[in-house]
């Protein structure tokens, strides 16, 4: 309950220059900051990205003509010439060290605590008392826990497309042009999506053990079901159902290098797109309602 008192006056003095949502989403970050795992995901991918970067400037400071033998060296071992090029699709298959194994536990420990720490600490009560409104807190929480989950994916991914441009040639630089727009653009629908579907969970459950098993069906079970109906029904979109598969079909649309695994097909690119887009919209319904559930605001 939103408490009240009648020596409380509204505020006279000269307000911040900032919206409501600003303070929100620098506490939000602080707040995430403090978890050490947090802290350790976000600099192991980091880190990585800038070892890929450091080792591919020492091999062109030994050996300049490093991608050149490589593709010598694919061709000798009877692979197709450019089997060994850095390009878009060498690109794709990094950012499986990314979102994978990255993105998805920062989104469950970082996601967590964003509301249900307010909800078990009546926080909100607090928040609501004064001028902000349940879509400004969507907004403050929201953009944090984007950032944090773009820093540790694109981040790395970007430090490998500097040290891979600065490292190449003009012709070189035509082939991964495209590379940092596109994978920002799928990484910033993924990481909205995800981040919304997390805080809608916790304000459904409002409790740990609940919000984990639903984490449990949405990340492990739905995929396998997906996978089932896929080779049940011979019908590639059944899999769109899946999260993981949905965030793949994106990242290789967005680098235009979806590829077919033998026998093995993917869901429509614009489904999956689709089934994200419904992802945020759903979860933003959620989670307003339950904001205004426990505000008397409107």
């Amino acid at each position: 309950m939103t408490f009240r008192a009648n020596e409380y006056e509204r505020y006279t003095g000269e307000r911040s220059p900032y919206p409501a949502w600003f303070p929100l989403t620098e506490l939000t970050i602080s707040r995430g900051w403090k978890s050490k795992w947090v802290r350790r995901i976000t600099f192991m991918s980091l880190c990585l990205g800038l070892g890929l970067m450091v080792l591919m400037y020492v091999l062109n400071q030994v050996v300049p003509t490093w991608r050149e033998l490589t593709e010598q060296i694919g061709t000798l071992a009877g692979q197709e010439e450019d089997a060994f090029i850095i390009d878009a699709k060498v690109y794709l298959n990094l950012l499986s060290l990314f979102v994978y194994p990255v993105l998805l536990p920062l989104s469950l420990l970082f996601g967590y605590d964003l509301i249900s720490k307010d909800i078990e600490t009546n926080a909100m009560d607090s928040y609501f008392s004064r001028p902000i409104s349940p879509m400004h807190y969507i907004l403050g929480r929201s953009l944090a826990f984007i950032g944090f989950l773009l820093a540790a994916t694109f981040g790395p991914m970007l430090l490998v497309w500097i040290a891979d441009w600065a490292t190449s040639n003009d012709d070189h630089f035509q082939l991964i042009a495209h590379v940092p727009l596109a994978i920002f653009a799928s990484l910033l629908l993924i990481s909205t999506a995800l981040a919304l579907l997390v805080q809608a969970v916790t304000t459904l459950t409002q409790s740990s053990t609940w919000t984990n098993f639903v984490f449990i069906f949405i990340f492990i079970i739905l995929p396998i079901f997906s996978k089932m109906l896929y080779r049940m029904s011979d019908e590639p979109n059944m899999q769109a159902l899946s999260v993981l598969h949905n965030t793949w079909v994106i990242c290789a649309t967005s680098v235009d290098k979806l590829p077919k695994w033998g026998r093995m097909e993917f869901a429509d690119p614009a489904i999956s797109i689709g089934a994200m887009i419904f992802i945020i919209i759903f979860s933003l319904i959620i989670i307003y309602r339950g904001l205004k559930k426990r505000t008397f605001i409107g």
